[in-house]
């Protein structure tokens, strides 16, 4: 079972990532087939920026390109994207 969860907010122009350590809400945008996450996330909504440590970016950043470079639209059409993380 997993102890963490990544799924997309407010008409896929956000990300969402919490695991037991907090949630973290990422600007996404995409162009062509590439989805551009935008560090740093905010740990609560409408908080100012957190940096990730290298542990966090360790953990969380592989499970989010995981999940956008294989996206399941509408459930039935699957698609392939490149991930690229821009910002520090």
């Amino acid at each position: 079972m997993r102890d963490y969860r990544v799924r997309f907010a407010a008409k896929n122009e956000g990300l969402r990532y919490e695991d037991p350590s907090g949630v973290y809400h990422f600007d996404l945008m995409r162009h062509e087939d590439t989805w551009v996450v935008v560090l740093p996330p905010s740990k609560e909504p409408g908080v100012a920026s957190h940096f990730l440590s290298e542990d966090e970016r360790g953990r969380i950043l592989p499970r989010v390109s995981a999940f956008l470079s294989r996206i399941w639209w509408f459930g039935v059409w699957p698609s392939s994207y490149k991930v690229q993380f821009l910002g520090s």
